[in-house]
C-alpha cells in the first residue's frame, strides 16, 4: 500500500494513519474540525476583510516585514496560500459565531452573571478548628489582620499572598466557598467554615460586578460556541458508532 502522508523521514499508509488517529484519540478533534468546516462554508470573506485580518495577524506575531513573514512561514512549514486559508477560516468562524449567538448573549449574560461576577477575598486555611477560632477572634476584635495572620498560620498558598485571593469568578470557586462569600458584606469576616479537610476563615474584600462590554460579549460567545461544538461532536460520534456497529 502506497504512502499517503510523509512526516520527516516517516511515510505513513492510509491504514497506519487511521491506526494513529485512533491510538492518539484524535477522532473527536477531527470531528470538531469537520463540523466547523461545514458550519462556516457559506460565509464569504472579502479582500478588504482578509487584508485587515492579515495585518492584525502580522502585528500579533510581530512580523514587521516580508522577510519576517517568510521566516515564520518556513518555521511553521506553511505556504502563503496556507496562511490565507488560516486567516480566512478564522474570519469565517467569527462570522458564524456572531450570526448564531449575537442575539442570545444578553440573556445568557443574565443567566451567567452570578457566576461571572468576580470577588477579591482574604482567606486563611488551617486543619484544626481551635486554631481557626483563635484566628477569627483576633481578627474580629481587631487585635490582628489577615496580612499578619495568613503568613503565620495559613496552610494554603494564600500564606504567600498575605491571605489575598482574586479577582476570581465566583463560578470558578468551590461552591461552598462561593456561597459563603456572597453572604458577606465587604470587609466582613466569616466565622470558621469547614470546606473538605480545611477550616477556613474568610473576609470579603470586594465584589467586581460583571459588565456586558465587548470583551465580555466575546467571552460569552466563545462559551456558547464551545457548548455547541461539544454537543455536536458527541452527537456525531454517537451516530457514527451506531452506524459502525450496525455493519
Amino acid at each position: 500500500m502506497s504512502a499517503v502522508l510523509q512526516i520527516g523521514d516517516t511515510s505513513l499508509t492510509a491504514e497506519q494513519l487511521l491506526s494513529l488517529i485512533s491510538k492518539y484519540r484524535l477522532v473527536p478533534q477531527l470531528a470538531k474540525e469537520m463540523l466547523i468546516e461545514a458550519a462556516i462554508k457559506d460565509y464569504e470573506i472579502t479582500e478588504a476583510e482578509h487584508q485587515e485580518a492579515r495585518q492584525r495577524f502580522c502585528q500579533q506575531q510581530q512580523l514587521g516585514s516580508d522577510k519576517d513573514l517568510e521566516l515564520w512561514l518556513q518555521q511553521q512549514q506553511l505556504g502563503r496560500d496556507d496562511l490565507k486559508d488560516l486567516i480566512d477560516r478564522e474570519l469565517q468562524l467569527r462570522k458564524f459565531k456572531m450570526s448564531k449567538w449575537e442575539t442570545q448573549v444578553e440573556s445568557y449574560f443574565c443567566q451567567r452573571k452570578s457566576q461571572i461576577d468576580r470577588v477579591v477575598f482574604s482567606m486563611i486555611r488551617v486543619k484544626e478548628i481551635d486554631v481557626a477560632e483563635e484566628i477569627y477572634f483576633r481578627l474580629v476584635s481587631e487585635e490582628s489582620t489577615f496580612v499578619e495572620q495568613a503568613p503565620r498560620h495559613s496552610e494554603g498558598i494564600e500564606a504567600k499572598t498575605k491571605g489575598i485571593s482574586g479577582p476570581v469568578e465566583l463560578g470558578k470557586l468551590d461552591p461552598i466557598l462561593a456561597n459563603a462569600l456572597i453572604t458577606l458584606q465587604p470587609l466582613e469576616v466569616l466565622p470558621p467554615l469547614q470546606i473538605g479537610e480545611w477550616w477556613v476563615v474568610l473576609q470579603l474584600e470586594n465584589i467586581i460586578p460583571a459588565q456586558l462590554d465587548e470583551d465580555m460579549r466575546q467571552y460569552l460567545t466563545e462559551e456558547l460556541f464551545n457548548q455547541w461544538i461539544y454537543e455536536e461532536v458527541q452527537k456525531l460520534l454517537t451516530s457514527s458508532l451506531v452506524v459502525a456497529g450496525s455493519n
